[in-house]
């Protein structure tokens, strides 16, 4: 064999051997196909800056009976005018409805703001909210105040102990308010829960030889731990 065939034969053999690294190469591509449905919530909103350390307020998917998100995503950037618009990709299907609302660090959903319902295969799950309140107290009103609360504290005509916990007047009568119950404490001690007699007859039997024992009302921990982190970051409205 001349000399010539040598080095035609060992080039061959090199360009094949390289082809071969560049194909291994390229078969460890991921390719991302964007698999999953998806949502638009825009927003015009206050307040967001009042939430304390361990919650985050998001667009999240849940799943019917789950209070746990599948997926959720910051709401990012809020503009000068309180204006945030947020696009959540890859929705599972198991998502029944998507919320605009706040979660623990645990991605478990401590209030909802807005919702919509969520079906796979449908197309984009649009959520407009226009001047919507996101601060914690706004949270503690909705989802324990009213659901639970004005019953009997001015929902009708009566306030007991004098304390309306109805939308609009609930905090200006609790935040420093003096208690009439437990002399020497306030209802609401803004930096400390363990001396608000708010959070003191919710979460233990400081109420337990009243007219009625406040403790077997607000039993979820996540519902105490949000009045109980509001009132220690200082009672913000």
């Amino acid at each position: 064999m001349s000399g010539r065939l040598y080095k035609y034969i060992a080039m061959s053999a090199l360009i094949a051997a390289t082809s071969c690294d560049e194909g291994r190469l390229y078969d460890k591509e991921v390719i991302v196909t964007g698999e999953g449905g998806n949502a638009r919530v825009t927003a015009t909103v206050t307040a967001a800056d009042s939430w304390t350390e361990g919650y985050t307020l998001a667009v999240a998917g849940f799943e019917d009976g789950n209070e746990f998100a599948l997926i959720s995503k910051n709401i990012g950037t809020i503009d000068a005018d309180g204006k945030c618009d947020v696009v959540l990709t890859g929705i599972p299907a198991e998502v029944s409805t998507v919320e605009l609302c706040a979660i623990d660090r645990l991605r478990r959903r401590v209030a909802t703001f807005a919702s919509a319902p969520y079906a796979a295969g449908g197309d984009t799950v649009r959520i407009t909210a226009s001047e919507t309140n996101l601060s914690m107290s706004a949270a503690i009103q909705q989802e324990i105040f009213n659901t639970t609360c004005t019953q009997c504290h001015g929902g009708s005509n009566y306030a007991a102990a004098g304390l309306h916990l109805t939308d609009g007047v609930s905090f200006a009568e609790m935040i420093s308010v003096p208690s009439v119950k437990v002399n020497g404490k306030n209802r609401v001690e803004p930096g400390s829960s363990s001396q608000s007699v708010l959070f003191m007859i919710l979460e233990g039997n400081t109420s337990a030889e009243w007219n009625y024992d406040h403790s077997v009302e607000v039993v979820r921990q996540e519902k105490l731990d949000l009045i109980r982190n509001w009132i220690d970051g200082g009672a913000k409205l």
